[in-house]
């Protein structure tokens, strides 16, 4: 009894010796970032502009018990699911809710930490679904926890939210093929899409090619055509329900996407092929280690890097053993899975070459389904290896495939000596780094060698080799300084304040503001556009992939790809769409024209307020064609705007400016360019029709003498205001033109004779009053003395529903992408409410799905039962 508990003790020993295995390795590879950085690791770029914003907004909301359907912090505002991935439906953002906000960036790498460490076990649990050699499984574990895509896509929660249930699922496939058990592959799926519907998507078709090879192997002596096609027809319906258990996220997030550009949008044609520079340069990285985003291969990108993407093929790598191992499969004795191996890499290096083919597995030109080539790899590994131990392969043909391995790697650091792709201090480097991937093949070959194997000895290669590929990435991908959160801009006791003392609908605009890091080139930009999200509050800025489309003609005229940032000085447009409060601490030089000083705090911020803010819209007598409106330059568009609706049912394509509106001269399509002044300047706005030409500084001079300098970094045109007691009669503008086309500056001039005063003056007589915020849910009464057009600020989409005095009422999109709608003379009370589009739709479908299979898997049971 004795002997049987100790050997019961021994064997759950083993059996949590790698995952403590696991986690030791993981720990080793972040150690220096506890003792450098304070346990911060968050990379500049989408790292901390969107993951870890999102998890800052996300906290906030559910903390303040905030979430909505409608998000008015995307932009001007947008449905809920643009974003429901990047935290939403992240298992592992609900962890941080645990924790105080200031310990999120904390989180974030321990977090990933452990998706890491989970990756490896799902891996695990899928090898040991195929094989029982312990050593086979390992090596397939190893080569895709700490893979290339995986360190590349460490940045990106969301990625790795969804990787670490690829293997899970792939277990659950087998559960499927060899048991008969439909549930858990069904759940698996489903559960993948509620968590990240886009990599469902990337996974789908791998999914069904490997569900193909593995039937083959399974059902070797059973195999009919007829068969093998009633299987799979029955495989693709058990994907297709789980895939109706996502519904509920699926069909609203489809709504949002279907007309995205960046998924629906491409320039690549059909029969595109890669050259053989990129296809050189992508099958190299089999044998690199990550080094940074740019530069992952033997090879710097200069072939490849507009197509490949950011990373290149470096998310092919997966440890040195697999370039060794992998030319084996040409030995292979059982033919079957060779054959069935050999025709998975033929169908992948088909879609290798052809650029649409990527299009159409991710919706981007990257490289995030060569994780395909992971999996594969790893189920070819697995078979490799069981036939080396089963001494059906003979051992001299893997030293022939180390020989060639180490060959392949002295060649490709010898092209980069003679062609000078690096600089010298990188190609030192890489060449260390070759040096010890050598020594790593040398000490797999010694391995493989022995007559008597010891798996500690593979085990302890292959994790010296995980511990250097990802100190290699650690040492290569610097996180931002810790300094940087600690920044008082991190804060939100600016937003804090404000909301405590203003319940009501605004939005708030903010400085763009910068930190130098130490270390770093230049300086980090403190608020980014997503500033307004992690602090919860409605802005005007985003940057987020999906996002309501409807509103794309309004952020087109100042927005550069998917980003919308702040524009300095565009405070008439501003107005309009209800900003109230400027938020700043150290950038005194931006504030908006006229703005009020409200209140300065000692944690280093200052509120001022919109003496003209407009809440929630206004009324309009005249309209101004649509069609007509776009063709015009954007300056000209945010004039016409204050006084005419821009609607697509109007037929007019006349307007009138102020009177006192001039253009005062044009300045040459030179890097300096300068414009002198018959007539001294006063007193008003200057405005700057930039065109493509975004990054200027804009200087003002009273002869010699400097009165005011500002830098912009901003689409179509800038302006800004000269106060009375200045005199300007010289004008220069600094920015080299790289767009390509000419751009002839024009200079406009606004006086401040009172004229704006007048016209806001005039919005307050028929406003809305009474206003109710919340959220979901805005209402609002206004009194017209005649037929009026109402333009409000909410963001035109279908999800809204519009109510006058009890009844509902048709609306249509105004000013490129709001509400609005007519009504005649009289008393009116207006309700606007919101409901996520095909919500409702997306539950009916996963409810529908979820009872289909507890009926099958009922009937099934009944039927093992009898």
């Amino acid at each position: 009894m004795i002997e049987m508990m100790e050997e019961a003790m021994q064997t759950k020993f083993k059996k949590l010796l790698i995952p403590v295995m696991v986690i030791i390795i993981v720990f080793l590879i972040f150690l220096n970032v506890f003792f450098n950085n304070r346990g911060i690791y968050i990379l500049p770029g989408d790292s901390v502009e969107q993951m870890y914003q999102f998890y800052l907004g996300g906290w906030e909301r559910f903390h303040s018990g905030t979430l909505s359907q409608f998000e008015w912090s995307l932009g001007v505002g947008g449905n809920v699911m643009a974003y429901v991935y990047y935290f939403l439906t992240s298992p592992f953002f609900y962890v941080t809710l645990l924790f105080p906000r200031e310990l999120i960036k904390y989180l974030f790498l321990n977090l990933n930490m452990l998706k890491i460490i989970l990756l490896f076990l799902t891996t695990y649990y899928w090898t040991g679904k195929i094989t029982r050699n312990i050593r086979s499984r390992l090596i397939a574990c190893f080569s895709i926890t700490f893979s290339g895509w995986m360190f590349f896509y460490f940045a990106y929660n969301m990625f790795l939210d969804a990787f670490l249930f690829y293997p899970l699922i792939l277990g659950f496939v087998e559960l499927y093929l060899k048991k008969s058990k439909i549930v858990p592959l069904v759940l698996g799926i489903g559960v993948l899409g509620i968590i990240n519907y886009y990599f469902l998507y990337m996974f789908v078709p791998f999914l069904c090619l490997y569900a193909l090879i593995r039937y083959i192997a399974i059902n070797r002596n059973y195999l009919l055509w007829k068969n093998v096609i009633i299987e799979a027809l029955k495989f693709i319906g058990y994907v297709l329900l789980g895939i109706g258990i996502s519904a509920v996220i699926l069909v609203p997030c489809a709504y949002l996407i279907i007309n995205s550009s960046r998924f629906t949008g491409s320039d690549i044609q059909i029969f595109d092929t890669i050259g053989v520079h990129e296809l050189i340069y992508f099958i190299s990285t089999i044998f690199t280690p990550v080094f940074d985003r740019f530069n992952a291969s033997y090879y710097i990108p200069e072939y490849t890097h507009d197509f490949i993407g950011w990373g290149g093929g470096c998310s092919l790598f997966a440890l040195i053993i697999t370039p060794l191992l992998l030319p084996l499969l040409f030995c292979v004795k059982d033919k079957l899975k060779r054959n069935s191996y050999f025709a998975g890499y033929l169908l992948l290096g088909f879609t290798l070459i052809f650029q649409y083919l990527w299009y159409l597995l991710q919706r981007s030109i990257d490289t995030r389904w060569t994780y395909m080539f992971l999996f594969l790899g790893a189920l070819s590994m697995i078979e490799i290896n069981d036939e080396l131990e089963a001494g059906l392969i003979e051992k001299r043909k893997l030293l022939y495939s180390g020989l060639f391995s180490i060959l392949c790697i002295m060649g490709f650091v010898i092209n980069m000596y003679l062609h000078h792709y690096w600089p010298r201090k990188q190609l030192i480097e890489v060449g260390f780094v070759s040096l010890l991937e050598i020594t790593y093949l040398m000490l797999y070959l010694f391995y493989f060698q022995l007559k008597n194997r010891k798996s500690w000895l593979l085990i302890l290669v292959l994790a010296l080799e995980a511990l250097a590929s990802g100190r290699i990435f650690v040492a290569y991908n610097y996180a931002i300084d810790h300094t940087y959160f600690e920044q008082p801009e991190q804060t939100t006791d600016a937003i804090n304040y404000i909301k405590s003392i203003d319940k009501g609908y605004y939005r708030v605009l903010y400085g763009s503001e910068s930190y130098q890091i130490p270390g770093a080139p230049g300086a980090f930009v403190i608020t980014t556009p997503n500033e307004p999200f992690s602090k919860n509050y409605p802005g005007f800025s985003f940057y987020n992939t999906v996002y309501n489309v409807e509103t794309d003609d309004f952020y087109d005229r100042s927005r550069s790809n998917w980003f919308v940032s702040e524009a300095m000085g565009r405070n008439k447009v501003y107005n309009l769409m209800s900003a109230k409060y400027w938020i700043t601490y150290d950038f005194e030089t931006q504030i908006p024209d006229r703005y009020e000083y409200l209140y300065h705090d000692e944690a280093g911020f200052t509120i001022y307020k919109n003496p003209y803010f407009i809440e929630l819209g206004k009324t309009y007598e005249n309209t101004i064609n649509k069609d007509y409106f776009k063709t015009l330059p954007v300056f000209i568009q945010d004039q016409i705007m204050q006084d005419y609706l821009v609607t697509e049912q109007s037929n007019n394509i006349e307007y009138v400016l102020n009177d006192n509106f001039s253009h005062i001269g044009q300045l040459p399509d030179e890097d300096h360019r300068e414009l002198k002044l018959d007539e001294p300047l006063s007193n008003g706005n200057l405005y700057l029709v930039n065109y493509g030409v975004s990054e200027i500084t804009l200087s003002l001079y009273n002869g010699n003498e400097l009165i005011k300098s500002q830098a912009y970094s901003q689409y179509n045109y800038v302006d800004i205001y000269i106060e009375e007691s200045q005199k300007i009669d010289r004008i220069v503008v600094e920015g080299v033109n790289n767009s390509g086309v000419a751009a002839f500056m024009d200079v406009y001039f606004e006086p401040d004779e009172g004229s704006y005063d007048q016209w806001y003056q005039q919005t307050q007589k028929e406003k809305f009053e009474n206003v109710t915020f919340k959220r979901d849910f805005i209402s609002a009464d206004i009194s017209l003395s005649d037929e009026r057009y109402l333009f409000t600020s909410i963001p035109y989409d279908k999800g809204w529903k519009v109510f006058v005095n009890g009844e509902e009422i048709s609306y249509e999109k105004v000013n490129l992408g709001f509400i609005g709608f007519e009504l005649t003379r009289g008393d009116y009370h207006i309700e606007f409410k919101y409901e996520i589009p095909y919500l409702k739709v997306g539950f009916g479908i996963s409810l529908g799905s979820l009872v289909i299979l507890i009926l099958i898997s009922v009937k099934k049971n009944m039927f093992r039962k009898s």
